[in-house]
């Protein structure tokens, strides 16, 4: 069988599984919202109340102040971006993967475990094997 047979062969039986059940999490948005809330009140702090200080102390605070949020909030913010995905995107994209736990639920659990970097560079890695004629059980 060439390449493309195969490929048309995985078509077909997707066509016909893409009314398998789609998995949508169970998550609680208000911790990360609020964790996110508090590390955002220093910046409007800053926003607001720093008309006193000369313009690069103001700057410096307010750029000092974003990247500590930033790097505090990373894990949070990629999950909820997966979050937003697992919840909102549509069934026949996300009902179109080839493994079990799902990509997008793979790279969730390996965030979780592993920490961000680690995390993040399995889930991509997982994302590039996820075409035909791969799939299967893959636990992080």
């Amino acid at each position: 069988m060439t390449d493309e047979e195969i490929i048309e062969a995985f078509r077909n039986k997707r066509k016909d599984a893409i009314n398998k059940a789609v998995i949508r999490p169970k998550f609680r948005l208000h911790k990360e919202l609020l964790q996110i809330v508090v590390f955002l009140l220093p910046i409007v702090l800053i926003a607001v109340f720093g008309g006193g200080l000369k313009l690069w102390q103001y700057l410096i605070m307010l750029i000092a102040a974003i990247l500590i949020f930033l790097i505090a909030q990373t894990k949070n913010i990629i999950l909820l971006m997966i979050f937003l995905y697992q919840k909102f995107a549509p069934k026949a994209i996300r009902a179109a993967c080839l493994f079990t736990p799902s990509c997008s639920e793979y790279m969730r659990i390996s965030v979780q475990k592993y920490g961000v970097l680690k995390g993040v560079k399995k889930g991509f890695r997982r994302l590039r094997r996820c075409r035909p004629p791969n799939g299967g059980l893959d636990e992080p």
